[in-house]
């Protein structure tokens, strides 16, 4: 069923007055997750409050990954609940990991973030689960 607007809109389609694109409930509830940890706190000028916190401790080398673990399980977690109401139960698991980096003909030393979120839909209880992982300071995706 595809029931929901697909992220990211695309408004030349509305001004020449087609139907937008729609995806499923888990594409939708993947697509907001993916937003959520994208979008740096007050990012957003509708809502100052949606986005994640943790893009504020980015490029703090002081900060060890266990601690920046919490930090990002606890943001998303209250994220999760404020903003993503259709997935009951959210499991947030995450690892942060040094890893090399091959930009070019140069090799980096990055920290790489692995994010999954786990849950069922409350529409039909149906188990859900989103992943995705990216290097900070500054961000990359795989």
């Amino acid at each position: 069923m595809t029931d929901y607007l697909k992220l990211p809109l695309k408004f030349e389609q509305f001004f020449q007055k087609k139907k937008l694109d729609r995806c499923s409930l888990t594409d939708s509830i993947a697509r907001n997750i993916h937003l959520l940890i994208t979008t740096q706190l007050e990012e957003n000028i509708q809502d100052y409050d949606y986005g994640s916190q943790f893009w504020d401790h980015d490029y703090d080398i002081h900060m060890t990954n266990s601690i920046r673990r919490e930090v990002i399980i606890k943001s998303l977690k209250w994220q999760l609940q404020k903003y993503e109401k259709r997935l009951a139960k959210p499991i947030v698991e995450v690892n942060v990991l040094q890893k090399e980096y091959r930009l070019t003909n140069n090799l980096q030393l990055k920290r790489k973030v692995e994010i999954t979120v786990k849950g069922n839909l409350k529409r039909n209880n149906e188990p859900f689960r989103f992943h995705t992982s990216f290097y900070i300071g500054p961000m990359l995706f795989d």
